[in-house]
């Protein structure tokens, strides 16, 4: 039984692996992409790919284009490993809640000293193919990505092995890393009592006795992702009573009704283990959640970011 259900496992991983492997490579017809070194040198006579369009060479360790040594000459130069932009910490701060996924490099010693809660932990990364950590990547070639580590250069490295390997959308957060990116969100948040915790304060803390837990539509694919968040899961409609129609089950409570709050939470506080808020979009389920906690709830709270109501239906 054990064995046939480890050879179940590495076929289906070896069928998600070859999915990605066929894609043709951008270097021009006589190279074809194979996990994480899209040339495939026996195709050519001398080991060269003819007329790249990227420059450099088909090598066997090697990407079918030059050996860049910056993320700058990548990004200024082109090529199909080199991420999409440079982004810098005024930018990640202002669009970390908007990645699909974040996917944080660093060893494992860095990470126990503090880490995003909603990210992704990909050790090793910078130094070892992408096919390694399908159980981690697999079905997220296509998602808008950000990768980040320390400094900036093991995000460089990573994004390309990822682009390497069949990812498309991916941004390197340099230079800088996630010390950088906490220290910058305390600050924010200090200058900006208004608005404290804001949703990247919350993303990058996780829960707290302030902060609601992210839970972004790209985490989301069933019903039960949601429905196994606790023993037993409430859906919260925090839109206005506008919006006539909801999720049948959902307690609609706007967030806008401090006294219809605090019913609710009188109502369900015996019954109910986790609450997930949800509104149209993702901003009025962080700010329902949030006014949630400060009327006393303990107990988990997620709210429903980049998607809403539509999405949840599809699902219920």
């Amino acid at each position: 039984m054990r064995l046939a259900l480890c050879i179940a496992v590495l076929c289906s991983l070896s069928a998600a692996q070859d999915a990605i492997c066929q894609q043709r490579s951008p270097c021009e017809t006589d190279c074809y992409a194979t996990c994480d070194n899209p040339c495939d040198c026996a195709l050519t006579a001398d080991g060269a790919v003819p007329s790249p369009v990227y420059g450099g060479s088909c090598k066997e360790t090697g990407f079918c284009e030059s050996q860049f040594q910056s993320l700058e000459e990548c990004i200024g130069q082109g090529g199909p490993s080199c991420p999409r932009k440079i982004v810098e910490i005024e930018e990640v701060l202002s669009n970390f809640t908007k990645y699909d996924f974040r996917f944080d490099v660093r060893s494992q010693g860095e990470w126990d000293e503090g880490h995003a809660q909603i990210s992704v932990f990909l050790p090793g990364l910078a130094l070892n193919p992408a096919k390694n950590y399908l159980d981690r990547i697999e079905g997220k070639e296509d998602a808008n990505v950000l990768v980040y580590c320390r400094s900036g250069r093991r995000a460089f490295a990573a994004s390309q092995n990822l682009l390497r390997y069949g990812f498309k959308n991916v941004d390197s957060y340099y230079p800088g890393g996630f010390p950088d990116l906490q220290a910058k969100v305390e600050e924010t948040s200090e200058q900006d009592t208004e608005n404290y915790p804001s949703k990247n304060w919350c993303y990058i803390t996780g829960r707290s006795d302030i902060c609601p837990t992210p839970l972004p539509r790209s985490y989301v694919s069933t019903a039960d992702d949601i429905l196994s968040l606790g023993d037993n899961v409430k859906l919260v409609d925090v839109r206005p009573r506008s919006y006539k129609q909801s999720i049948k089950g959902a307690a609609r409570v706007p967030a806008n009704k401090k006294q219809a709050m605090k019913k609710f939470l009188k109502k369900v506080k015996e019954d109910v283990e986790t609450l997930v808020v949800f509104c149209e979009i993702g901003d009025l389920a962080f700010e329902g959640a949030k006014a949630i906690i400060k009327l006393g709830w303990e107990g988990p709270i997620y709210f429903f970011d980049n998607g809403g109501y539509k999405d949840l239906k599809k699902l219920f």
